[in-house]
């Protein structure tokens, strides 16, 4: 590196010295980054297991990982019930979901009047339940409930 006047300076040296190294470690942090983010791209998996249009049961990352949603588009939807759906089913007025809850607990009951249901809800707006086993068979004779079709 010359100075204005033509003169080498001092730092001349180890600048030369340091570029090689600067590329190289430059490049290796684009290798790194590059797989990195292959490796997060890849990680994360999902799938339908049910369709009803528009509802669905996806999971995500792992089949224990089912879950109830109303799809709003091609590539997003909106929770319904949370994981872990076991069964569902459905008829022209109402969808039924049959949940083992991640934490351990009692396993619940639900139900969706399809006619008061729209994408712009929230789950808590539109979903029935959770109901004890007794209580949803109940409403199952009362509002003429769907069986569960698909168990998973």
């Amino acid at each position: 590196m010359k100075h204005r006047c033509g003169q080498k300076t001092a730092f001349t040296g180890r600048a030369e010295k340091r570029a090689p190294f600067i590329k190289a470690l430059a490049l290796n942090m684009n290798r790194a980054l590059f797989l990195l983010f292959a490796i997060i791209l890849c990680s994360c998996d999902s799938g339908v297991e049910w369709r009803d249009s528009p509802y669905e049961v996806i999971w995500i990352d792992t089949g224990d990982n089912r879950t109830l949603n109303h799809e709003i588009s091609e590539n997003a939807s909106i929770g319904r019930v949370e994981a872990e759906v076991i069964a569902v089913g459905s008829n022209d007025r109402y969808v039924v979901a049959k949940q083992k809850p991640l934490d351990g607990g009692p396993i619940s009951y639900f139900y969706i009047d399809r006619a008061k249901d729209d994408k712009y809800l929230n789950w808590d707006e539109i979903t029935q339940g959770p109901f004890s086993e007794a209580r949803f068979l109940l409403l199952k004779t009362e509002l003429g409930l769907p069986e569960f079709s698909k168990e998973f």
